[in-house]
């Protein structure tokens, strides 16, 4: 348990779900260790698992705060609301001064639209709790009548059981600029004659009567889909961006051009009724509008940092021919070498419902690694294709590649691994 706590102190959650179902844990650890899994699976998208754990020690877990919260939040993004907040209401009725209850009870009064019960809630959480950034952006969103999935993350059965699907239609990305300062009214203008994006909730034509400005934000609506574009006055932190442009071998550059951007652009897809590769291309479109600005140098995101000219290059061809479907803009193709042979590997498969994919140790040559994934990732992606533990898979009729579902060796989480 010693070496469990420090697992989740570090947030180290792969090494605690491979661990504790495999443990004969005594009683007197048991309920701690059925939360640290729950915790766990929560924390990397496995809600229904969670919620199974959960259930394990529901005698005793639901005369608390804590495990009342953590079954509210799993059944919550699964998009079963009333029940979510029948365990959210018994959190804080159990344990009133826990602040995170009130923080779950909030959320789901808000998907249930009790805003003004939800507003409450949040209020009463951050008194206990004063300064809290997560409830204090939680109540700024509520009350600017944001979405229920754009304040809260969540979305329609959003659990990750079998690859990643609480991620699907979920894109974002960082476009880096050498300035502090970036023409949003431009970049919106743009949209809409380049591509004949325009926002039209209710069937309403123009940005102005369903543009919200919040600061430095531009939140907008395509159909029900969110599109959300922040200007950050500050580099990427911690050199992340920096770090990541090292893996773009198609641009040599990268780094040393990386290192000069002074601020970046968040730009956000939340898809609602809006298929994941119909998401992704508004937000390829997007993004590429806004790398057109003069200021903008580059773009992090599935992983590495793409070249303007590059990504818009891509994004154009899609004005060519409307089935046209930018891969390379969304996932990023990872190679390299190691003492066991030659490997590929994916970054970006999660944001289309879908677990990355890797090859391990092949003999072939990582020109050959890098079209073969490229072409089964496209496959995937075009025909919505979902794989699964122990099938096959291949670009002929011939050609039958096993696949093993298992923890990721180059990437986060779980991942597929295809024998070549």
């Amino acid at each position: 348990m010693t070496q469990i706590r420090d697992w989740a102190e570090e947030e180290d959650y792969n090494a605690i779900i491979k661990v504790l179902p495999e443990l004969e844990t005594s009683e007197r650890y048991y309920c701690e260790a059925v939360l640290c899994i729950a915790d766990s699976y929560i924390n990397q998208g496995f809600y229904r698992k969670a919620e199974e754990w959960l259930h394990k020690i529901e005698d005793r877990g639901k005369l608390t705060g804590g495990w009342n919260y953590r079954l509210s939040v799993a059944l919550m993004h699964q998009m079963r609301l009333d029940e979510a907040l029948t365990y959210a209401e018994n959190a804080v009725k159990v344990e009133a001064n826990y602040p995170w209850g009130w923080l779950v009870y909030s959320k789901t009064l808000y998907g249930c639209q009790r805003t003004e019960e939800a507003l409450l809630a949040a209020k009463k959480g951050l008194s206990l709790v004063p300064g809290d950034d997560e409830l204090i952006s939680l109540i700024d969103d509520m009350s600017k009548g944001l979405p229920f999935s754009a304040v809260t993350g969540v979305g329609e059965d959003d659990d990750d059981s079998e690859g990643g699907e609480d991620k699907a239609g979920t894109f974002c990305g960082s476009v880096l600029l050498d300035s502090v300062e970036f023409d949003m009214n431009g970049v919106l203008a743009n949209l809409q004659t380049e591509w004949g994006i325009m926002s039209d909730r209710n069937l309403k034509d123009g940005f102005d009567e369903e543009m919200k400005t919040v600061g430095s934000t531009r939140v907008f609506y395509y159909g029900e889909t969110v599109v959300a574009i922040t200007l950050v006055p500050d580099k990427i932190p911690n050199n992340e961006a920096e770090y990541f442009a090292e893996a773009n071998y198609l641009w040599p550059e990268a780094v040393e051009v990386t290192k000069t951007h002074k601020a970046h652009l968040l730009v956000a897809v939340l898809a609602y009724n809006l298929s994941p590769v119909e998401a992704g291309k508004l937000f390829v479109k997007v993004v590429a509008t806004c790398l057109k600005q003069p200021n903008a140098i580059g773009v992090y995101v599935s992983g590495t940092v793409f070249q303007p000219d590059f990504y818009i290059e891509i994004a154009d061809e899609m004005k060519k021919d409307d089935n046209f479907l930018p891969v390379i803009n969304l996932i990023y193709f990872g190679v390299y070498k190691d003492e066991s042979g030659n490997n590929a590997y994916t970054s970006g498969m999660q944001a289309f419902g879908k677990d990355e994919m890797e090859i391990l140790g092949s003999k072939h040559d990582l020109i050959e690694l890098h079209d073969l994934m490229f072409q089964i990732a496209y496959f995937l992606i075009d025909r919505d294709i979902v794989l699964h533990d122990g099938a096959t898979l291949g670009n002929t009729e011939e050609q039958k590649l096993p696949i093993v579902r298992s923890e990721g060796v180059s990437v986060e989480g779980m991942s597929f691994k295809i024998a070549y």
